[in-house]
């Protein structure tokens, strides 16, 4: 297929160009231009920015892409999401959108499975999230687009943009401690980027995927503690834990102390069984074996040796022993 991916040069997005290009698949990627050394070979761009619909409009008129990959987020809206595919016009056989689990009511009882109700639990990234998959969803309904909506959580894996797993390399590969908020105990689900772009890809013309939406993450499930002494473990360090109550992260420099987005106070759990039966999809890597991939990859890339900023935990640790 002709393949249209949004974004295709950043983390998931660069991850489902190279998956979609091991399939055989023709793709074009659609960016504002700002990492073309990141192209694969193979791989023609379109410069454009998506929020500015109507030159949006001209770059896309006579492209005729069969599917079309909305990963990026700028923040997008769902007028962003409207406004792409009327650009890619009437010739359009699938649209395939990364959400988030973050769409759905969070105080609700675990696991979050496709049908619990979504929410504006997370405030503004939910609200647009939610307003992309319902544009996608109006198109399905009203007009037969084939549709599919893609949920994933905490994405991990090489080129990560979130400085999750890797703030947790840094500090333990230099024996520092790691600080803790609470009792370290809410629970978080992983999922590993590779597996994330293998089943997007599995999903592409896929009639059985048409009109639904899946959670797309690993299977395992481990507490804020759980997933640092995992890390450590891959690392083969030992790890010292401080715990720290959040209340005085106010009487701190900003900057991150646990992650740059695993220390929020509420449990994070996903059901996954909808994608095994209906698609047969299931991860290739575990939590551990993943983090272990991602690891190797951080050294290769020489970020052991990238400075890093303690400010704000030196300030923290201080008022911890004060």
């Amino acid at each position: 297929m002709r393949v249209l991916v949004v974004g295709g040069t950043e983390f998931v997005s660069l991850h489902v160009v190279r998956a979609l290009q091991r399939e055989g698949h023709e793709v074009t990627v659609l960016n504002r231009g700002r990492r073309p050394e990141r192209v694969p070979a193979g791989v023609r761009a379109i410069v454009a920015d998506r929020t500015q619909h109507t030159a949006l409009a001209r770059a896309l008129a006579g492209q005729g892409f069969d599917a079309v990959y909305d990963v990026a987020y700028a923040p997008t809206t769902g007028e962003d999401v409207a406004a792409l595919l009327d650009a890619l016009g009437p010739g359009l056989r699938h649209a395939v959108f990364v959400s988030t689990g973050r769409v759905y009511d969070h105080s609700l009882p675990l696991p979050l499975g496709e049908e619990t109700p979504r929410s504006l639990y997370w405030g503004e990234y939910a609200k647009h999230k939610i307003e992309g998959e319902d544009a996608l969803l109006e198109r399905h309904r009203r007009r037969g687009l084939p549709i599919t909506i893609v949920r994933p959580t905490h994405v991990y894996g090489p080129l990560n943009t979130r400085n999750n797993e890797t703030f947790f390399f840094d500090r333990i590969l230099r024996g520092r401690p790691v600080l803790v908020p609470g009792a370290g105990g809410w629970l978080r689900q992983f999922g590993h980027v590779e597996d994330l772009a293998d089943a997007m890809t599995a999903m592409l013309g896929e009639p059985r995927a048409a009109g639904q939406a899946y959670n797309v993450t690993g299977e395992e499930v481990i507490t804020q503690v759980g997933f640092v002494e995992l890390v450590a473990e891959v690392v083969g360090r030992p790890v010292t834990l401080v715990s720290f109550d959040p209340l005085f992260l106010p009487r701190v420099p900003p900057g991150p102390v646990f992650g740059q987005n695993l220390v929020y106070d509420c449990h994070a759990v996903y059901a996954t069984a909808k994608l095994r039966a209906e698609l047969g999809l299931r991860p290739r890597y575990t939590l551990g074996a993943g983090l272990a991939q991602t690891w190797e990859w951080y050294r290769k890339e020489g970020l052991d040796r990238r400075p890093v900023d303690f400010a704000t935990e030196d300030a923290l640790l201080a008022l911890i022993r004060s």
